[in-house]
């Protein structure tokens, strides 16, 4: 009862904040890269409006309104803390608020049917970024076409006048510039993409590891060099040039955000290279994890070569809330790894014995293959097992709390607020 009277307070006060700012609103959603994609579209919008963006990952129906309050923390289980929020709010609606954003950042959430829905109906986007279909939330949704249809509501809601961006790279998303009239900007790794990313490179430092990646960025005839300090992979990339597709909408210049595109920092947790211990190297991408995002970290961790005979460390957490396909998901990652130049599978957590099972039906040595119930003890063994110049990919949902093993093994421990997920109160 006194969640159902929060959530119909708070979507109220959302609403009225809305009506009486006029904010523009960037919708965000998708099943992998939508907090990222949320930091990189605020930084280069800020170029030029006053933004505000979701904090954290408030993207439910209770965050998103929160996020609309300029609020950066619910009020948890406090009717103390939860009438701070109600008041400021409402003293925001009677006294008019010179400082609130003329633009509006927003992730939009789905766990289960009707939540866009419910979404929209406090903030209906202006611009609307799909990143991605894929498995995720299964438990509840039920399958992936489900999960698009979901997710195209978003696209759905947006007016005449709006701008849908779509990824290129995912039939599924491409496919809903059918749900709309709205102007259309694809981007992607596609060369059919209005916003191309392409010849993506590591960039090295002085032959030792790696300090970020290089890409094309492909645009209106034109061509520009992009560095991305301090992550690997693909999924960089597509969420920079999404950020680049809503400048763009905006009626942003390329020249005024070049300065910011090669300065971009990517939240934590999402492809981070960081020092570790025996002059080893981690990727850390434990904000979250999904058979998608869980493919392409691997494929980020077969790009970096260990050095002076260092090994290639798959240290992957549960997949969670995939209903019945859960095991045959994790079946399906644990082939890749098989496929992959790895050299040893660390699975944590309940699901993850499937990881392994999936690896050694593809031929990976199960002597090469480890599991444990919980990230602390994972990262002690991995502590001990781990060499000289290995390469340790780190990847997990976030019940399983895989960011414990990054802070056991990085070279800084003292750096995990700033480096790592999940660092702050309720979590630590």
């Amino acid at each position: 009862m006194f969640r159902f009277f929060i959530k119909h307070v708070l979507r109220l006060l959302a609403r009225w904040t809305i009506k009486k700012y006029h904010p523009r609103i960037v919708g965000i959603t998708g099943s992998v890269g939508k907090t990222g994609t949320k930091e990189a579209v605020a930084q280069v919008l800020s170029t030029k409006f006053q933004v505000g963006q979701t904090p954290k990952n408030l993207n439910n129906e209770i965050g998103l309104p929160l996020a609309i309050l300029r609020e950066h923390d619910s009020g948890y289980g406090s009717l103390f803390l939860w009438l701070g929020i109600i008041s400021r709010a409402i003293k925001n609606l009677i006294i008019t608020r010179e400082s609130y954003p003329e633009v509006l950042v927003l992730e939009y959430g789905v766990d289960h049917k009707g939540d866009i829905d419910y979404l929209v109906k406090i903030a209906r986007p202006n611009i609307a970024i799909v990143t991605a279909v894929a498995p995720t939330h299964l438990e509840f949704l039920g399958t992936v076409e489900d999960v698009a249809r979901e997710k195209g509501k978003l696209v759905k809601a947006l007016p005449q006048r709006g701008v849908a961006i779509l990824s290129a790279d995912d039939a599924r998303v491409l496919n809903m510039e059918n749900l709309t009239r709205a102007r259309v900007i694809t981007y992607g790794l596609s060369d059919k993409a209005d916003i191309n990313g392409a010849n993506i490179t590591l960039n090295w430092a002085n032959d030792t590891w790696p300090r970020g990646i290089i890409f094309k960025l492909n645009i209106q005839g034109k061509s520009l060099p992009i560095f991305i300090p301090n992550v690997v992979g693909n999924p960089p990339v597509t969420v920079t040039l999404a950020a680049v597709a809503c400048a763009i909408a905006m009626d942003i210049s390329i020249l005024n955000i070049n300065d910011v595109l090669q300065k971009m920092p990517l939240p934590p947790g999402r492809l981070r290279l960081i020092s570790g211990i025996k002059n080893s190297l981690l990727i850390d991408d434990t904000y979250n994890s999904s058979p998608r995002s869980a493919g392409e970290a691997l494929q980020a961790l077969s790009l970096i070569e260990p050095k002076n005979f260092g090994k290639r460390f798959a240290v992957l957490g549960d997949m969670l809330e995939l209903g019945k396909q859960s095991e045959k998901l994790h079946r399906e990652i644990g082939s890749q790894v098989a496929n992959l130049p790895i050299d040893y599978l660390v699975a944590v957590g309940a699901q993850a014995r499937h990881f392994i099972h999936g690896a050694v039906e593809g031929g990976f040595s199960q002597d090469h293959t480890f599991h444990f119930d919980k990230s602390e003890q994972a990262g002690k063994f991995i502590q001990d097992k781990m060499g000289e110049g290995d390469v340790i990919l780190i990847k997990g949902s976030q019940g399983v709390r895989c960011e414990k093993i990054t802070k056991e093994l990085m070279a800084e421990p003292a750096r995990a607020k700033e480096l790592l997920v999940r660092q702050y109160k309720p979590w630590v």
